[in-house]
């Protein structure tokens, strides 16, 4: 027999003070209870109970065997009320891998949010400029942007989606000329090549991320908000997440270079290892960053506002 179901037996006959007691209690037999008892004591080689035909009493092995039991099978309930409520109370820790190229703050806001709503959970967050592997590197939940994701055992959640779009700042273009795709490739600041394709009346441009082939230009940048702080101060074009540069377009800080033109459209995942009995904490952080950072991912443009300044811009360049 079990020896954890053995202890809550011993333990149920010294409380109650009877056998037939706690086989009723249990729906089994009597001689089913008294076996379980022997057990034990024929593996501890010690008697725990006196019986006689009318009382049961604890031996002094007995007593201290009972106090142990009484503590172990507590903490065993506490543990299986803990565990169980795993899938319903958002508790622990929780490890957050993310990749670099979504943006530090963004991400950074809405991990603070989630805390808000749930402050049992803390969180580790590590940034890597690679896909994580969720046993290796020890995640939970990994952020990813990718236009697909390989196949893998792992369920991957669509959180949103992310449109990156071509910026430079004024001070940039009043004195470099940028009318066409080639102009692009000895200011970039991002290590991508650009696939240009005629359309009927507009040059249309899809962003190709290349692994081998490193930026033209003489700084380059592989981080999202180091690109940004390097394209402000007027150090070259970059290929940024609309949500981490809308602001500085809107308050004229960069200006969108061929507003027209659409980039490459990535897919915003979040990556857990399994769908079955997910932990509180890692459901309840999906949904919420599905909706808290989804909508921040959503980041429409004026495309209006930024033809009329890109316009602008290069005809003081081109009368300069």
């Amino acid at each position: 027999m079990d020896k954890i179901l053995s202890m809550r037996i011993f333990s149920r006959v010294v409380e109650s003070g009877s056998f037939s007691a706690v086989a009723e209690h249990m729906n089994c037999s009597t001689g089913s209870v008294s076996r379980a008892v022997s057990s034990l004591e024929d593996q501890l080689q010690a008697r725990l109970l006196q019986r006689t035909t009318r009382k049961i009493s604890l031996t002094e092995p007995g007593e201290r065997y009972y106090q142990k039991c009484k503590k172990i099978l507590a903490d065993l309930e506490d543990a299986e009320a803990e565990a169980g409520d795993a899938h319903t109370c958002a508790r622990g820790t929780l490890r957050i891998h993310c990749v670099t190229d979504l943006g530090l703050a963004q991400l950074t806001h809405s991990i603070i949010e989630y805390r808000k709503r749930f402050p049992a959970v803390s969180v580790q967050l590590k940034f890597l400029p690679r896909m994580a592997n969720l046993l290796e590197d020890e995640v939970d939940v990994s952020i990813v942007s990718a236009p697909t994701l390989p196949d893998s055992r792992n369920v991957c959640k669509l959180i949103g989606h992310c449109e990156r779009v071509l910026v430079a700042s004024p001070a940039f273009l009043q004195t470099h000329r940028i009318d066409m795709a080639s102009d692009l490739d000895e200011h970039a600041l991002t290590p991508v090549s650009f696939r240009v394709e005629p359309g009927d009346h507009h040059v249309r441009l899809s962003l190709v991320k290349s692994a081998s082939r490193e930026a033209a230009g003489q700084f380059a940048v592989n981080d999202t908000e180091a690109t940004r702080i390097a394209t402000l101060a007027g150090a070259g074009v970059a290929a940024l997440p609309t949500h981490c540069v809308a602001d500085d377009i809107r308050d004229g800080r960069l200006v969108q270079l061929f507003p027209e033109s659409r980039l490459q459209n990535t897919g915003v995942f979040a990556v857990y290892s399994s769908r079955h009995h997910i932990d509180a904490k890692i459901k309840t952080f999906v949904d919420f960053l599905t909706s808290h950072l989804g909508a921040t991912l959503d980041t429409r443009l004026f495309n209006e506002h930024s033809n009329q300044t890109f316009n602008r811009l290069a005809r003081v360049v081109e009368n300069a």
